[in-house]
């Protein structure tokens, strides 16, 4: 990033963060009463999730570590330049995935093409806990490269409200468009994503853009941050160290969604630490 993008880059957080500084915490005046809880020391803490898609999930210090089985050798070739995140190029990092599934994952090949395109390599890692319909979801997180796109799922079920594990909904390999535009409800906020410099939030199904604010991992892009999420009834706050990033109030012709499960979820050239996660029921 040269001196002027970094400029403006700096120039469109500080008005983006100045519009939302004032609003006050939805968490404020509640009760708060732990849920779930996991730091990461030790292996069995991975009991609590389950992975989709092309994932590897591992303790790595203390702290979990999360990456696409691809996120490697596709990091290599965006440090060179070979490849490239943006879609629409001859250089799109998931032409490049596309052979490497062929090759080593025959089987699931076919699962990762929607139509003639590949969309498959990416990952999501689902917690068990179902969360009760008002709560709290925070943790610590940082990337260790400057590469995209990191996102919290947050009170997914079927969309008849079973648990996103229920054998009547369709099978899920990683491919946005199944939590997307699939059988399960969703909110899902996205960060860590350089060029677009916001965290947006989405409803799903229908993969809606509601709401969106400054994005402020880019103060830090491989530093340690904060992620929290709220949700109270049919509002949404998110916080990235403490700073509000937006708060949504969802008034769309479908109901706000409630209850539901939490997941983390990575696209191929991302990698992440995670630590202290935890979730609280907010009354």
């Amino acid at each position: 990033m040269n001196k002027i993008h970094l400029y403006l880059l700096t120039i469109v957080l500080t008005f983006l963060t100045l519009q939302v500084v004032a609003q006050e915490s939805l968490e404020k005046g509640k009760e708060k009463k732990l849920v779930y809880e996991c730091d990461f020391n030790q292996k069995s803490s991975l009991e609590d999730w389950v992975m989709e898609g092309p994932g590897i999930a591992k303790i790595n210090k203390g702290r979990l570590e999360l990456y696409s089985r691809y996120h490697k050798k596709v990091n290599r070739k965006m440090k060179k330049g070979d490849i490239v995140f943006e879609e629409g190029t001859d250089k799109w990092y998931q032409n490049y995935v596309d052979g490497l599934a062929l090759k080593t994952e025959p089987h699931m090949y076919p699962s990762y093409k929607l139509g003639n395109t590949f969309r498959g390599g990416h990952l999501v890692y689902w917690n068990k806990t179902i969360t009760p319909e008002n709560y709290v979801i925070e943790f610590d997180f940082q990337s260790p490269i400057p590469y995209p796109l990191h996102m919290i799922m947050f009170s997914a079920t079927g969309t008849k409200g079973e648990n996103v594990f229920h054998p009547s909904l369709k099978k899920r390999c990683g491919v946005a468009a199944q939590y997307t535009k699939g059988d399960i409800y969703n909110y899902r906020i996205s960060f860590l994503a350089p060029k677009r410099a916001t965290a947006n939030m989405r409803k799903c199904p229908g993969r809606r853009l509601v709401t969106k604010g400054p994005d402020l991992t880019l103060k830090n892009l491989t530093g340690k941050h904060h992620i929290k999420v709220i949700k109270w009834k049919d509002q949404i706050e998110f916080r990235i160290d403490g700073q509000l990033v937006f708060q949504y109030h969802d008034k769309e012709s479908d109901a706000a969604l409630g209850a539901g499960q939490t997941a983390i979820r990575l696209m191929v050239p991302a990698r992440g630490y995670y630590d202290n996660y935890q979730i609280f029921e907010l009354k």
